[in-house]
């Protein structure tokens, strides 16, 4: 009986020990990473840089003509989720009206694989998203040069 008792133990001892190391390498359950969609739509965006290159020549910043007045250049980009972007005044407010009025609304749409984000039309890759930064890119051909457009905003 002393033999059976002492083998009983050892497979309890066991069993009782590989549970604890199984259960102790178990995967912590990680908070999945927010889909592009949801960062994108999580609030209002101003654009913080903006360069472009054409053909060959390098990179040229293109902030200043894209958006040549500072009232301009700090507007904000807000992604609502029925698909349209709502462009509003920044906190220089153009001309005499100092209310922030929308300057322009423009249908978005992002593809399935959340790789490509099309804003009234122009399509754009983009490079990252994250919860307080994003970065697009525009290529096109014109006249047979190349012309790839970095923007940069921030949340």
């Amino acid at each position: 009986m002393n033999k059976h008792y002492s083998f009983l133990t050892k497979i309890a001892l066991l069993f009782a020990v590989a549970t604890v190391l199984l259960t102790g390498c178990e995967k912590d359950m990680e908070t999945p990473a927010a889909s592009k969609t949801k960062l994108l739509t999580s609030g209002p965006w101003h654009i913080t840089a903006y360069t472009r290159t054409t053909g060959n020549s390098a990179a040229a910043d293109y902030l200043a003509t894209a958006f040549p007045t500072a009232c301009e250049r700090d507007d904000r980009y807000t992604f609502n989720t029925n698909g349209v972007e709502i462009r509003t005044e920044g906190p220089t407010a153009c001309g005499n009206n100092s209310s922030q009025t929308v300057v322009g609304t423009y249908p978005w749409n992002m593809d399935a694989a959340q790789t490509q984000l099309t804003i009234g039309g122009t399509a754009f890759d983009i490079v990252r998203l994250t919860a307080d930064a994003m970065q697009l890119r525009s290529t096109r051909t014109s006249n047979g040069t190349t012309i790839v457009d970095n923007v940069t905003y921030a949340n």
